[in-house]
């Protein structure tokens, strides 16, 4: 897999642009990028690039379902249980048999929520994108982004894995970029990734920490991929790492 298609400008990070496209900047912010792209021709071309691939990925995921579920207001659990409320003994029987019923479905909810965590593969080969979906097979020459969906959001971290054990760190290290990180909702990841030619199996990772403070480092998770990807299952079979949740999605490809 080339990383070459995921550009670096000096002085313009990959996120700042990221979400410059996504007119998440401020005014001044805004005019640092229009202005480095002013006095860069490849960083205005990226920018072109970047804007006709965005509007082609809209169309093959639309927002909208998304928006609606995040913003949907939650009905109160609390509701039933004041409708039907009875003098003051009763309804201290009634609190003494639901809450621990209560506390019970939030821990379920709790827990669903941080395995929520989804990765899509988004390919671009040709003018033709599509989402990769189940027994799609990928080629060489194909260019794939990475969109990730999450309720909490945090810090992201996106590494490749070859079945001959070879890991390649590609979003949110240090020589990577820096850090990611992600609000709650759906983002596409800045940057593409062109598949090469090379006659081996390839999957990705992604690793989303939700409190940095408690987050293992870009070195950790490193070598905790490295250590995984020293079995013989491919894609290797992934223990998460404390403070973390991780997808693994694999990207078939068509071999010589």
């Amino acid at each position: 897999m080339s990383t070459s298609s995921i550009p670096h400008f000096p002085g313009v990070p990959d996120l700042l642009v990221e979400r410059y496209l996504c007119d998440e900047l401020s005014p001044e912010e805004a005019r640092h990028v229009e202005e480095a792209a002013r006095a860069s021709p490849a960083l205005a071309a990226h920018l072109r690039e970047r804007r006709a691939e965005k509007a082609a990925f809209a169309l093959v995921r639309p927002f909208g379902p998304v928006r609606a579920r995040l913003e949907a207001p939650r009905p109160s659990r609390w509701r039933m249980l004041w409708r039907w409320s009875q003098p003051v003994l009763v309804l201290g029987v009634v609190l003494a048999a639901v809450l621990p019923r209560l506390h019970s479905l939030q821990e379920v909810e709790r827990v669903r929520v941080r395995g929520g965590l989804t990765a899509r593969v988004l390919v671009k080969r040709g003018e033709v994108v599509f989402e990769q979906g189940p027994g799609a097979v990928l080629r060489s020459g194909d260019r794939v982004r990475v969109e990730v969906e999450d309720v909490e959001g945090g810090a992201l971290y996106v590494l490749a894995v070859s079945e001959r054990g070879r890991v390649t760190p590609l979003q949110g290290f240090p020589a990577t970029g820096g850090t990611l990180s992600m609000l709650p909702g759906r983002w596409v990841l800045p940057g593409s990734l062109e598949l090469d030619d090379a006659p081996e199996q390839e999957a990705l990772v992604v690793v989303l920490a939700a409190d940095a403070r408690d987050a293992p480092s870009p070195e950790a998770i490193h070598r905790w991929l490295e250590q995984a990807a020293r079995e013989s299952d491919f894609p290797p079979s992934l223990t998460p790492l404390p403070g973390t949740r991780h997808a693994v999605r694999a990207l078939p490809k068509e071999l010589p």
